[in-house]
């Protein structure tokens, strides 16, 4: 038997190749093997890309048969992308989308089996090919494209609600989703060329490429929806702040927020058992408060999540097992409970972080456009002469808390008052030192 080795064969096998490569990454790497909604995405990915293994047996053995399994293989890939991006955006996987995806694939499997399903085997561009045709050609083209749209809606909403330190990953993400349907495009001009396969095929390998660099490198892209985590207050059974940590700025209350928990305290017995969790609905959000033996922990996010709610318990569970001592002891010191950061990083590390709001943030400022206090910025200059110690010195003095003016006029008030009272022989031993150095 002859094979029909063809430009679009070979095509089609390479992208097979690149999308089950795709597929395996996504459970290779320890980031990403344990967040649900890659998982779906990593098994869209395995079945799609059967399309165009399908596709490209069904052109080399010029079999019809294999052509038609080529575009019903489509259907599983596109509703586990589906749920995996409901997911996402919505935490749950049922949606108007899903419905329609599941009903058109209906369609699609019925007109399979009609007659026309393929044109047979033709000559096109100088090659012997096969291609759908009838109802099941204009009903695979038009799923193609609405599976291409939900893509798209996902990435450009990924990158427009991405925080700013996390834009530069959320923009490769959605130049690689964007490239998904513009393989959809270049494929509809194969209807006039056929030669634009390699075009369609060419988005489809770069663009799985480049979107799963980006959500590998920062799984935190995946996380960015559907809610938003502002902070989150530890409290001792007296009510005493003793860790808190902030993700982004919000505007619920201080005092409402820590009103909310000791309240909470105050009446446990009868509003929650204990181990228990309870919502309260703010106007800004909710407040999610768990107590347990020794601690009252309340997190506040844009609405509740199952994923919350289950990351909060177990943070809970090893804030109490790892403290277990000092609040055995009562003790209210929060720099004992600082390793609490490591638990943190555990249980919450895939949410991104919103605190700078913008690339003008103080914190993103070069010692170029730095503004630190007139008089502390005299006093830095006459320290440090050299201009590149000097901005790396002003920059660091930004980041600072507030509290580090104070500490530095001090700090420099009493080496400036004992290098006044060195004799002058020593003072110009200590220049020509510094000046070796």
């Amino acid at each position: 038997m002859t094979l029909n080795w063809t430009p679009e064969v070979i095509a089609d096998l390479c992208v097979f190749i690149i999308v089950i490569a795709g597929a395996i990454a996504t459970y290779s790497f320890p980031q990403t093997r344990k967040i649900k909604s890659l998982l779906f995405i990593g098994l869209g990915m395995a079945v799609q890309s059967l399309l165009f293994l399908f596709e490209a047996i069904g052109m080399l053995f010029l079999n019809p048969l294999f052509k038609v399994l080529d575009g019903i293989f489509s259907i599983p890939g596109a509703i586990l992308f589906i749920i995996a991006i409901n997911y996402i955006l919505k935490e749950t996987y049922n949606s108007i989308t899903l419905i329609i995806a599941c009903s058109f694939g209906i369609l699609i499997v019925y007109a399979a089996f009609l007659p026309d399903a393929t044109t047979g085997v033709i000559f096109e561009a100088g090659y012997l090919t096969i291609n759908w045709s009838g109802l099941y050609g204009f009903l695979g083209d038009l799923y193609q494209a609405y599976y291409a749209m939900i893509i798209f809606y996902w990435g450009i909403k990924t990158y427009l609600h991405a925080p700013i330190l996390m834009k530069r990953d959320a923009l490769i993400f959605f130049i690689g989703i964007c490239l998904l349907p513009l393989s959809i495009v270049a494929y509809y001009f194969t209807l006039i060329d056929p030669s634009y396969i390699w075009l369609s095929d060419a988005c489809v390998a770069s663009g799985t490429i480049i979107y799963l660099i980006a959500v590998i490198n920062e799984p935190k892209l995946v996380y960015i929806l559907p809610f938003t985590l502002y902070r989150i207050v530890v409290k001792d059974r007296e009510g005493n702040p003793i860790f808190d940590n902030d993700w982004s700025y919000s505007t619920i209350n201080e005092k409402i927020f820590t009103g909310f928990i000791n309240a909470v305290q105050l009446m446990s017995e009868e509003v929650m058992n204990m181990g228990g969790l309870l919502d309260i609905n703010l106007e800004e959000g909710i407040l999610i408060v768990h107590e347990s033996e020794f601690i009252t922990i309340g997190l506040a996010s844009s609405k509740s999540s199952k994923l919350l709610r289950r990351n909060l318990v177990n943070f809970t569970y090893d804030f109490q097992k790892r403290f277990e001592k000092e609040l055995k002891e009562y003790c209210t010191d929060m720099e004992a409970y600082e390793p609490a950061y490591e638990l943190l990083e555990k249980h919450f590390s895939n949410f991104p972080k919103r605190i700078i709001p913008s690339k003008k943030h103080p914190l993103l400022l070069s010692g170029k456009h730095a503004k630190i206090p007139f008089e502390l910025d005299n006093k830095l200059k006459q320290i440090e002469p050299n201009i590149e110690s000097y901005e790396f010195l002003k920059t660091e003095i930004q980041k600072a808390p507030l509290c580090i003016t104070k500490d530095f006029f001090t700090l420099y008030n009493e080496l400036k008052n004992e290098t006044d009272q060195l004799p002058e022989k020593e003072i110009k031993e200590l220049e020509n030192e510094s000046g070796n150095e």
